[in-house]
């Protein structure tokens, strides 16, 4: 298969297989990551941790923005 041939239905499956298992993983990854926080700022307010989980959630977002933006420059579009 050349690199301008379309993708076939098997490809576009694996594609998305591929990212659901992505997807999993870094769900599992923050949820450790969320009850670690939860557990060392036990005694904080409520408050706090909403704060907390929105900027963990922030960091993830800005990194996975980060990694595109290098993939896209690394590729040269």
């Amino acid at each position: 298969m050349s690199a301008q041939d379309p993708p076939g239905p098997d490809d576009e499956r694996a594609v998305r297989l591929r990212w659901l298992a992505r997807a999993v993983v870094a769900a599992i990854g923050l949820w450790f990551l969320a009850d670690g926080l939860r557990g060392m700022w036990s005694g904080a307010g409520v408050l706090a941790q909403v704060l907390i989980v929105v900027a963990v959630v922030l960091a993830v977002v800005l990194a996975v923005l980060w990694l595109r933006h290098l993939a896209r420059r690394g590729r040269g579009d």
